[in-house]
């Protein structure tokens, strides 16, 4: 678990996670209605069929820029991990610079020896 600023905390794996899910979500979203929108009936006249295929036309395409919308979360996720674990990094390599450098080094003597 990693801590944040202002009360805030992130752990590493369910943002790795949630992203993941985001994007494969998406995808399955995106396969369950055809950008055209699903198949219509013949409504046994021309106004009908076409009043019905424009709706389900706009459902395919809503659905569609719903999918894109999880799609671009999972990837604001995916950098916010990313983000994260730099971070992390940078930290900890700081933190190691800084102590090799304030703790003086110490000499041991060998063992049996003076």
């Amino acid at each position: 678990m990693s801590g944040g600023g202002g009360g805030f905390s992130v752990v590493m794996s369910a943002l790795q996670s949630t992203a993941k899910a985001f994007d494969s979500e998406s995808k399955t979203l995106a396969g369950l209605v055809p950008a055209g929108g699903p198949s219509v009936p013949d409504g046994g006249n021309g106004a009908i069929d076409g009043a019905m295929h424009s709706v389900v036309s706009r459902i395919g395409e809503l659905n569609q820029a719903l999918s894109k919308a999880m799609a671009a979360h999972g990837q604001k996720l995916d950098t916010a991990y990313s983000n994260y674990s730099h971070t992390e990094l940078t930290l900890t390599q700081l933190s190691q610079d800084l102590h090799n450098a304030l703790v003086p080094n110490v000499c041991t003597a060998p063992p049996g020896g003076n």
